[in-house]
């Protein structure tokens, strides 16, 4: 019996610890957020209340759906000349965005392709998120033989 109290306590922490890794939901993500800094394929945002038109940002909703503050060019701002030393416009997207896994989500926007692709959730905590872009083994071999060349690293 004492056993079986035992086993039942370590479980029920055991599925709390599990729960409180799944970053993805996380009650945190449902915010407005505000692209503060861009390395390399690392997204770092700080909370907002309402979008800033003049600036890039992502707002998540419980609904599996994205909206996107982003550039209109066709790089987005992934290309790091447009973020932040030019004055670019932004317009605003409708996309959707899923659980991959507890750490990991997939962003799609049909309309404005510069945020699609998954994302890595490291770090979520009330004033920021940090979204590393994740992409196939073999496209993560080349960067990582570019990263050599040229001395990059993330």
């Amino acid at each position: 019996m004492k056993k079986s109290i035992g086993i039942l306590i370590l479980s029920v922490f055991a599925v709390g610890f599990v729960k409180s890794q799944d970053k993805t939901s996380n009650p945190l993500l449902l915010q407005t957020w505000k692209l503060k800094k861009l390395d390399t394929y690392i997204y770092t945002y700080e909370t907002q209340d309402v979008f800033d038109t003049k600036s890039p940002g992502l707002k998540f909703n419980k609904n599996g759906k994205v909206i996107g503050n982003l550039s209109k060019s066709a790089n987005g701002y992934d290309a790091t000349e447009d973020f932040p030393n030019k004055a670019s416009k932004f317009e605003r997207y409708s996309g959707s965005w899923k659980k991959v896994s507890d750490s990991s989500i997939a962003i799609v926007f049909p309309s404005n392709n510069s945020m699609n692709g998954t994302f890595t959730i490291s770090r979520l905590i009330g004033s920021e998120l940090k979204l590393k872009k994740v992409f196939s083994a073999d496209i993560e071999k080349k960067l990582d033989s570019i990263r050599r060349t040229k001395d990059i690293s993330y």
